[in-house]
This record gives structure tokens, C-alpha cells and sequence, in this order.
């Protein structure tokens, strides 16, 4: 793997549009990075020609809509399940249908093949070790470990606060993860 530091958000960006451009990549996958909100990741991407999903579906519907998250942990909080279901009628050519399971199903229909024709996939990381250059990705959703896993190239972004020295320092900061995302 490579480590690459970036001064601030222009420079992020101009790696991970390099690293794109290096891959010849048209698809890109994305998990829940707040790192990557911060610095308007998206839109550059996008105005570079690439295609970008949201793979969280709570991410993955706010984007099907046009909308910033409203949250942090729950991006849709905002949404109750007709205005998904319209969502999903008019960008996924859904029929109507207000039953959770099948929105649902839709969507990693959706998904699935985004993962299986990415060329890069994109993640945030909730820590990385440095003794070991591991990351740790805490998730509720699969779409984190098919991010990082089945497109061939791999961007992981992370602030130097999210660096840990070694991998007995990252307990601690484990157990610190729920209660900061509920707190």
C-alpha cells in the first residue's frame, strides 16, 4: 500500500484524482466517509467524468435525491418510507410499494452490481495503526468490507487524528466509538 499526506482538502483531492486517473477508473464505490463530505469529494470526482455511488444505502438514497446527509450516523433520518419509495420509482424505475424489505432488496440489487464493476473503491477508516499499517473499519452494513475489498483499487481516507501508534492503543478508542455516535 501507499500513504499519501495531503496539506488540505484541494490536495486530498488532486491525489485521489490521481490515483483515479492512474487507474483509468469510471465507476467508483463509495462507503460512508465523512472525511470525504468534508472535502467535497463527490462533486470533484464527478466533474472529473466519474460516476460515483453512495454505498450505504442511507447515503445511496439521500444521493439517489440530490441531498446532503442530514446526518452524521443516519443520513435519511429525515425520510419516511413513501418519500423512499418515490425516490426509488423515479430513480430506479421501482414500482410503488411502501414495504421496507422490498425497497430494500432493490437496492442491493442496485448495489451489488456497482460493487462487481467498480474500479476503485473509496472508504473512510475509523483508525489506522501505524505499527502495522492496518485500518479498522467499524460498520453496521456490508458495503464497507465490499468497498474495501472486491473493486482492485482501494482509497482509504482518514484525518492524522485517526492514527494510532499501536495495535494495543485501539482498544480504548474502540470502545469509545458508541458512545460518541450516540452521545
Amino acid at each position: 500500500f501507499t500513504v499519501h499526506v495531503a496539506g488540505d482538502a484541494v490536495h486530498a483531492r488532486q491525489v485521489v484524482l490521481g490515483i483515479v486517473r492512474d487507474h483509468a477508473a469510471r465507476l467508483v464505490a463509495k462507503s460512508k466517509s465523512m472525511l470525504s463530505e468534508e472535502i467535497h469529494l463527490n462533486p470533484c470526482l464527478e466533474a472529473a467524468g466519474l460516476r460515483v455511488v453512495e454505498t450505504d444505502l442511507g447515503e445511496f438514497i439521500v444521493q439517489l435525491r440530490g441531498e446532503p446527509p442530514a446526518h452524521i450516523i443516519t443520513p435519511a433520518i429525515h425520510l419516511r418510507r413513501e418519500d423512499v419509495a418515490r425516490t426509488f420509482v423515479d430513480r430506479l424505475g421501482m414500482s410503488f410499494t411502501t414495504d421496507v424489505g422490498e425497497m430494500t432488496a432493490t437496492a442491493r440489487r442496485v448495489l451489488r452490481e456497482v460493487f462487481l464493476t467498480s474500479d476503485i473503491g473509496i472508504s473512510g477508516a475509523n483508525f489506522a495503526i501505524a505499527e502495522t499499517g492496518s485500518l479498522c473499519l467499524v460498520t453496521n452494513e456490508g458495503n464497507g468490507r465490499m468497498v474495501t475489498t472486491v473493486p482492485p483499487v482501494h482509497i482509504a481516507l482518514l484525518g492524522m487524528e485517526r492514527l494510532v501508534p499501536r495495535l494495543q492503543d485501539l482498544a480504548p478508542l474502540l470502545a469509545l466509538l458508541p458512545r460518541s455516535a450516540t452521545g
